[in-house]
């Protein structure tokens, strides 16, 4: 005679599974919706195929690899004037992520 039922250890087991599995989905979605607000000074669907060609030919990035070298430290950098976080840059006469880095990034004189 075979006995149907499920132990109650497995059954636990299972639920601690899928409660963890779920703590980390909730968790990397929040990690991507940070990522979208950090995404908002620079749209390309919002700007011209020049510009864009431009951002891409410099490697702009939203967000530094080096926290040393980003576009409010650079030289071509002007911070917004509503004091929002979108800043302008002079090479690409645009938008540009404080946070953000491109290859002509040149520290600001002192």
């Amino acid at each position: 005679m075979t006995s149907d039922k499920i132990p109650r250890r497995a059954v636990l087991r299972h639920g601690l599974r899928l409660t963890a599995a779920a703590v980390a989905l909730w968790t990397l979605s929040a990690c991507a919706e940070d990522n979208k607000k950090m995404l908002a000074c620079a749209n390309p669907d919002s700007m011209g195929a020049a510009e864009n060609a431009l951002r891409k030919a410099r490697h702009y990035v939203e967000k530094s690899p080096d926290l040393a070298k980003t576009c409010s430290g650079c030289a071509f950098f002007t911070a917004g004037q509503d004091g929002g976080a979108c800043g302008t840059c002079a090479i690409f006469q645009g938008p540009a992520n404080p946070a953000g880095h491109c290859d002509s990034w040149a520290a600001k004189q002192a």
